[in-house]
């Protein structure tokens, strides 16, 4: 079997995820704050394009994955991005990625905003800051009741959500704007090929993390060289179908004004039945936003504790409860993921900034996964897919690049010069940070991959 000189090859890890509790646990962390809070915003920028719009990011950001769900087939990490890091660009990158996984918890602020959005737009009076923080509570007590606990709640609350958005869709469909679907209408593509583009800068947030929102659980799939990309692919179908016919039905239930810059609950108002608005309210939208927080942060503490166990942080750092719940690290991001929330920024300049510094460190990474013909070829010729060849690998790692370049720039595009520079700034210091730790010796890399 394959090593490389700083790895040793872990195969008993336990399994809770089959393919239904991995595509629930998938759909339902990506279905979320995108979906509910920022189509609206999307519809804004484009018009009644916005659901066009969400299918190509969608499409873009199955893209810029590809190169994950090829090697999914091959090997399973058990620290997310930061395993894959240490295995494919060297472990003295190792630190940079362990602390992207604590940047991204301004994708977690994103979401639990987005719940306050929610909570305010049925209670006037409610605070958006306290339901913010309230959301953030909840979900931090469902992972530290471990990851069986947080795959059972995921499943149902999925299941729930998926019934609360076909109801909406149904309501709407039928009384549907034709402008909603007239591609040369005044009103479809309101701005452009900008405004497109940055209709896409906003909705591609939700619909491009597979490595972290699936990829990541691959240590509890069961069968993962052949249920993992089954899992992302049938993900991407899914994501199409949901974000498609929700955003169709949300900018179309009415007219374009009324839902611009607005959140699904303005259109679901406007043609439900009441009982059936605070039900959909509930099912949907707040669900969606619980189900999304909650594997997102359970995704982000699987890479830092395994960045824990390695020696960039504190090994006491990834303590385990009786549930084998990483708590410190769970109660670490949560309390990141609150400043965002306690300052007030704007829900739409922490995606740009989330996508943006995503982007900086996924670009390298892909580009290193191309050695993994290489350095483990007796495993890469016995993939999960049987039809995989390093030829259509090649390509994929080349598409996915050209997608990330993409999402790169559409995303910094909304940014300010200050703004771009400050996430330079930080990038830089994540990986003089890793560098430095690397040298000094105290670093122990082990147990990052396996193959079973």
């Amino acid at each position: 079997m394959s090593k490389n000189n700083n790895q040793e090859i872990v195969v008993n890890e336990e399994k809770y995820l089959d393919r239904k509790k991995l595509l629930m646990m998938a759909v339902g962390t990506f279905v979320g704050s995108g979906l509910v809070s920022l189509t609206g915003v999307a519809a804004a920028e484009t018009g009644y394009s916005v659901w066009l719009s969400y299918i190509i990011a969608v499409i873009i950001g199955f893209t810029s994955a590809l190169p994950f769900v090829l090697m999914s087939s091959v090997m399973s990490f058990r620290g997310g991005t930061y395993s894959i890091a240490t295995t494919f660009l060297g472990g003295k990158y190792g630190g940079a990625f362990a602390f992207l996984s604590l940047l991204n918890a301004l994708g977690l602020a994103i979401m639990a905003t987005a719940f306050g959005l929610y909570v305010q737009s049925v209670f006037d009076n409610a605070s958006i800051m306290i339901s913010a923080i309230a959301i953030v509570g909840v979900m931090w007590f469902v992972n530290v009741m471990g990851i069986e606990f947080l795959a059972s709640v995921q499943k149902y609350t999925t299941y729930i959500l998926l019934i609360s958005l076909v109801v909406f869709v149904a309501f709407a469909l039928p009384r549907l704007n034709p402008d909603t679907l007239n591609f040369s209408g005044p009103e479809f593509f309101i701005n452009g090929r900008n405004g497109l583009f940055a209709a896409i800068a906003l909705l591609v947030f939700s619909a491009q993390s597979y490595d972290v929102n699936v990829y990541t659980y691959s240590r509890y799939t069961i069968d993962s060289k052949k249920n993992m990309p089954w899992g992302m692919t049938a993900t991407m179908v899914a994501l199409a179908l949901i974000y498609g016919l929700v955003s169709m039905a949300a900018v179309g239930a009415k007219d374009l004004q009324s839902f611009a810059g607005q959140t699904l609950t303005v259109p679901a108002k406007a043609i439900l039945p009441t009982p059936l608005f605070y039900a959909f309210v509930i099912g949907g939208p707040i669900l969606c936003l619980i189900t999304t927080v909650n594997g997102y942060l359970g995704a982000l503490t699987i890479g830092i504790a395994k960045a824990c166990e390695d020696n960039w942080l504190p090994r006491s750092f990834a303590k385990t409860n009786k549930k084998g719940a990483y708590y410190l690290i769970i109660t670490v991001v949560s309390a990141v993921c609150l400043i965002p929330i306690i300052a007030g920024l704007n829900i739409g300049k922490i995606t740009n900034i989330t996508v943006a510094i995503g982007s900086l460190f996924h670009i390298p990474l892909i580009i290193s996964m191309g050695k993994l013909p290489k350095m483990f070829p007796e495993e890469f010729k016995n993939s999960g897919l049987k039809w995989l060849t390093e030829k259509l690998y090649y390509f994929a790692i080349a598409i996915a690049l050209l997608a990330r370049l993409f999402i790169t720039y559409i995303s910094i595009a909304k940014l300010s010069t200050t703004l771009i520079i400050a996430l330079v700034i930080t990038a830089a210091i994540c990986f003089v940070f890793s560098f430095v730790r690397y040298k000094s010796g105290q670093v122990e890399l082990s147990h990052n991959y396996f193959f079973d």
